[in-house]
């Protein structure tokens, strides 16, 4: 008798960095000496759709050393994400997910512009609820002043 295949799932792959990120709205400007240029001088990064104010430029962060990380989810979509502390012109909605959170350690929420409810990233938090959060914001859904 011939045994038959597993029917379980396989796990998930691991997240997928696909390149170094480029240079995109929402991404920290540089000076001639290539280090970013945190302060945004009263600029703001804005949803690409409506215009909407969704956070200062100084509210950038870096996560696993980086500010920006380019990421393929499981459909196989790419996305340039940038990280930032707080993003006060977007909402996260539905509920918090472990599965095929892109940075470890943490769970993923949908976040949407607080004006039109375009999608622009995710917000995560901690799995084990220490520590602050951040969110990751689509670099080209943004665009800054």
């Amino acid at each position: 008798m011939r045994a038959l295949p597993s029917l379980s799932p396989a796990p998930p792959p691991p997240p997928l960095l696909c390149r170094t990120a480029s240079r995109a709205p929402g991404a920290p400007d540089r000076d001639a000496a290539g280090t970013p240029d945190e302060d945004g001088e009263g600029r703001l990064i804005r949803c690409g759709a409506c215009g909407r104010p969704v956070a200062a430029p100084a509210a950038r962060t870096g996560v696993g050393g980086r500010h920006a990380h380019v990421f393929a989810n499981p459909a196989g979509l790419v996305f340039e994400v940038g990280c930032f502390r707080e993003a006060f012109g977007c909402r996260g909605e539905g509920p918090f997910v472990a599965a095929f959170s892109w940075f470890g350690g943490f769970a993923w929420q949908v976040a949407v512009c607080r004006g039109c409810e375009a999608h622009l990233g995710w917000r995560y938090r901690p799995r084990d609820g220490s520590g602050p959060g951040f969110w990751g914001l689509i670099l080209a859904r943004l665009a800054e002043d």
